[in-house]
C-alpha cells in the first residue's frame, strides 16, 4: 500500500467517523488534517511522483462526486424525478 493509499485511507476513516457536519462542514477540515498530519509529513518527505499523482486523482474524484450529488439533491429538492 502506498503512503498516499495511507493517508487517504486515514482521512476516510476519519471522516467516517463524524455523523454530521452541520451548516460548516469546512469547519472539520483542521481537526481532519490534524488527524492525518503525520502521514502528509510522511508522504511529503518520501515524495514520489506517483503519490502526488494518486492524490490528484483522488481529489478529482471527491470532486465530481460533490457535483453528482450536488445534482441528484437538485432534482430531489425541486421535486423531479
Amino acid at each position: 500500500m502506498s503512503r498516499a493509499t495511507r493517508l487517504i485511507k486515514r482521512l476516510d476513516k476519519a471522516l467516517a467517523e463524524i455523523d454530521s457536519f452541520g451548516a460548516e462542514p469546512e469547519a472539520f477540515v483542521d481537526e481532519l488534517f490534524a488527524a492525518i498530519a503525520d502521514d502528509v509529513e510522511t508522504l511529503v518527505t518520501k515524495s514520489k511522483p506517483s503519490h502526488w499523482a494518486e492524490l490528484y486523482v483522488e481529489r478529482d474524484r471527491a470532486v465530481i462526486k460533490q457535483q453528482v450529488l450536488n445534482r441528484a439533491m437538485s432534482l430531489g429538492t425541486d421535486g423531479q424525478k
